[in-house]
């Protein structure tokens, strides 16, 4: 096995030529990587560490993009003021994640490389109009939503010789709110059960420009129709009803034939509550 450690970007795109999968990986706080191999025997041909790589681990604002490295931990992004400020979603979403020593060590970049349809940050950076930064070996560098950078098969579309470096966030409007929730025991560090992540523009009183992403259904987060139900509406808990409605027969439609699908489609609901009082509370403190 090889280890290699690039210090630059430049390092590591000489790094990334080596590259074949399936037996060479990017690792940063192993957190995926480790429990996907405990109790088994395994080998890599490559391994290649993002740890000593200062501009995967910066969270910046430009332009009113703000940019968060890939091997940011949770705990960082969490903790950020400007994420906080802007992005409470995935703030939400990243204080979520497994336990305090998961997300101390665990990056946003390997929570969305793994694209497991589990993730809690892939649906936030999803509703948000987050880009990945991607890198290949030629020092190239290109922007893809995150519609693109997972496929509807729930696999990482980069080639073998790509790696996420960052994801970029426009900066949302002052009437902009957006919160995440998910289903899932996290005193027992389980995975969700379901996610929701929303997005939306208040505007005299009425909501705009709704994305709403739903999360551990299908094989990855998908933007849901059921925004339909919040469209152009005042903001209050009478909006459950059809929201629950629309969801519930969104679950139905997306997995008919799954086990979970019964659970799922009426577990919704309490989540679609705690939803809607979360965009509340962030519209009555602007």
């Amino acid at each position: 096995m090889t280890f290699l450690q690039p210090n630059t970007l430049p390092e590591l795109a000489q790094c990334l030529g080596e590259m074949s999968a399936p037996d060479c990986h990017l690792i940063a706080g192993c957190t995926d990587f480790l429990a996907k191999r405990n109790n088994t025997a395994w080998d890599a041909r490559l391994l290649i560490s993002l740890v000593n790589l200062p501009e995967l681990q910066d969270i910046h604002l430009d332009n009113n993009v703000l940019s968060i490295g890939a091997a940011c931990t949770h705990s960082q992004v969490e903790e950020h003021l400007l994420v906080r400020q802007y992005f409470p979603a995935l703030a939400a979403a990243c204080g979520n994640v497994g336990s305090k020593q998961v997300r101390n060590r665990g990056t946003v970049g390997g929570s969305v490389g793994n694209a497991s349809p589990a993730g809690d940050i892939y649906p936030v950076l999803l509703v948000l109009g987050a880009q990945g930064v991607v890198l290949n070996s030629k020092e190239s560098v290109r922007r893809l939503p995150m519609e693109e950078l997972v496929s509807p098969q729930g696999k990482l579309t980069l080639a073998e010789d790509e790696a996420i470096t960052a994801f970029e966030l426009p900066l949302p409007g002052p009437d902009n709110c957006n919160a995440f929730v998910k289903l899932g025991e996290q005193a027992h560090v389980t995975i969700a059960k379901i996610t929701l992540a929303v997005s939306l523009t208040l505007r005299e009183g009425k909501t705009e420009q709704v994305r709403l992403a739903l999360g551990a259904v299908a094989r990855r987060a998908f933007l849901a129709r059921s925004a339909a139900a919040l469209e152009g509406q005042p903001l209050s808990r009478d909006l459950l009803p059809a929201f629950f409605a629309a969801l519930s027969a969104e679950i139905e439609a997306s997995i008919p034939n799954r086990p979970s699908m019964p659970y799922k489609r009426q577990a919704v609901k309490g989540l679609a509550d705690d939803l809607l009082a979360a965009l509340m509370d962030q519209a009555q403190a602007k």
